[in-house]
């Protein structure tokens, strides 16, 4: 029987299974933003290391604020579908909030004012790690062409949490559904969903 609950705060916190957590594993965690309490509890549970993703400046100083984080490694780019390469990241019209996106149909953001980021993508970190557990991915939109691309996970990975962002995005319901449904293909069922705005957002899948 499944072991589900909540890890980290209400808002930075994921529906995880714990059972299926390696010891010592490494987790991907894509958007790190200014909360970094999910990756915390997961370190302090399971001795796990952390790669933190994010290509946004107000992440990285948060991330810098907090003293000698052990077992977390961030890499200051932004997830993708493509690996080693440029894009613009449109820039949250709220100075308070930290989220940017690569797609400037975003809601949040403005489409003139924006930054250069470096990319990374999965298949190149899955050639780096070989004991991936678990991908967590909160990247405001680039979440579909990063799980549209996929072609193999690798057996370490046993848990996938995504946040999908069609409800901000010009993107719809079944854009959503078919990105899960490429996810399940790899063998994966989905263990729990949340709805925002009335619309399916975040989905936690294990295998």
């Amino acid at each position: 029987m499944s072991n589900i609950a909540m890890l980290g705060t209400d808002y930075g916190g994921w529906i995880v299974d714990l059972d299926m957590i390696p010891q010592g594993s490494t987790v991907i965690s894509a958007g790190v933003g200014e909360d970094i309490s999910f990756d915390l509890e997961i370190i302090k549970r399971y001795s796990c290391h952390i790669i933190g993703i994010d290509p946004t400046p107000k992440s990285h100083k948060f991330i810098q604020s907090q003293n000698k984080l052990k077992n977390f490694t961030l890499l200051k780019k932004a997830l993708t579908h493509k690996n080693d390469d440029i894009v613009k990241l449109f820039k949250n019209t709220n100075p308070d909030h930290v989220s940017e996106s690569e797609l400037f149909k975003h809601h949040a953001v403005s489409q003139y004012d924006y930054h250069l980021a470096e990319t990374i993508s999965l298949p190149f970190l899955f050639g780096k790690h070989d004991n991936i557990s678990l991908i967590k991915m909160d990247i405001e939109g680039s979440e579909y062409s990063v799980i549209e691309n996929l072609k193999t996970i690798p057996d370490s990975v046993r848990q996938i949490c995504v946040e999908f962002h069609h409800f901000c995005l010009d993107k719809t319901l079944e854009d959503t559904i078919r990105c899960i449904e490429h996810i399940q293909s790899f063998g994966f069922s989905k263990i729990y969903e949340k709805s925002k705005y009335q619309k399916l957002a975040e989905v936690t899948l294990i295998r």
